[in-house]
């Protein structure tokens, strides 16, 4: 959440760099409208009865990079070369970020697999069972236990558990969100 935010900054400061693009507060908000637009289909899951408790299956409208990011990539490459590096960066970032941590990952080589690919770390409630351990620096989830996989080891108040105490997945967010306000503001001041 508030990473996508700091992520889409860091895109519009990196866009801003490479094409010696002045910012600009439309600049900023396309970043940071880039950087949430994936997640439209959560909004769309909400729309249709899904809640937090099932919000792991929004990700199988748009959460898709390789179809995703090329379409993108498409219609912004009417508006110039910027655009499409902004929207790409920032929809990678995305894509990254919902991998890595919470949930069961993204589906990276849809249409060629519906495997749910998370990195490193996996959140783990206290109250339910745990995960079996393993190291790994990927985890592949396959997409047809992935409604099992959420049921027996996911949070259904995940909302609450991370965002809403000092958890450290969302200390981690706001810090990197609260950089990327101070760098924009370095920057652009």
């Amino acid at each position: 959440m508030f990473l996508d935010a700091g992520n889409g900054i860091f895109a519009v400061m990196l866009t801003s760099w490479i094409f010696d693009m002045p910012l600009s507060r439309t600049l900023v908000a396309a970043g940071i409208i880039f950087a949430f637009l994936p997640d439209v289909d959560y909004l769309i899951h909400l729309a249709r009865g899904g809640t937090s408790r099932n919000a792991h299956r929004h990700r199988e409208m748009l959460h898709y990079p390789l179809l995703f990011i090329p379409a993108g990539v498409i219609l912004f490459s009417f508006y110039g070369m910027e655009w499409v590096f902004l929207f790409g960066v920032a929809a990678f970032l995305h894509f990254l970020h919902d991998s890595i941590g919470i949930g069961w990952g993204v589906q990276w080589l849809y249409p060629f697999s519906k495997d749910h690919y998370t990195f490193f770390y996996r959140y783990q409630p206290r109250h339910k069972e745990r995960l079996p351990r393993r190291f790994a620096l990927l985890l592949v989830w396959k997409h047809e236990e992935v409604d099992i996989l959420a049921a027996k080891y996911g949070d259904p108040d995940w909302i609450r558990n991370i965002y809403l105490r000092w958890h450290p997945y969302a200390i981690t967010e706001f810090a990197i969100f609260l950089i990327a306000l101070g760098a924009l503001y370095y920057f652009w001041g």
